[in-house]
């Protein structure tokens, strides 16, 4: 994932709700935090995904 304010890029579910852990919702409210800068992303969606609308890597899968 890549954050929409500062552009760092990181594995969602590790470092993204890693940031998340001292929040009462704790990864439940479908937003990402930024272990960078702080900032709330909206989760990348899965079916997005499948469809081919997610993030590509270098291979272009």
């Amino acid at each position: 994932m890549k954050c929409g304010f500062c552009g760092y890029e990181f594995d969602q579910e590790e470092e993204g709700l890693k940031a998340c852990r001292g929040c009462p919702m704790s990864g439940r409210c479908g937003k990402v935090k930024c272990p960078r800068c702080g900032y709330e992303n909206v989760k990348s969606s899965g079916l997005l995904k499948r469809l081919g609308f997610g993030r590509k890597d270098e291979n272009g899968k």
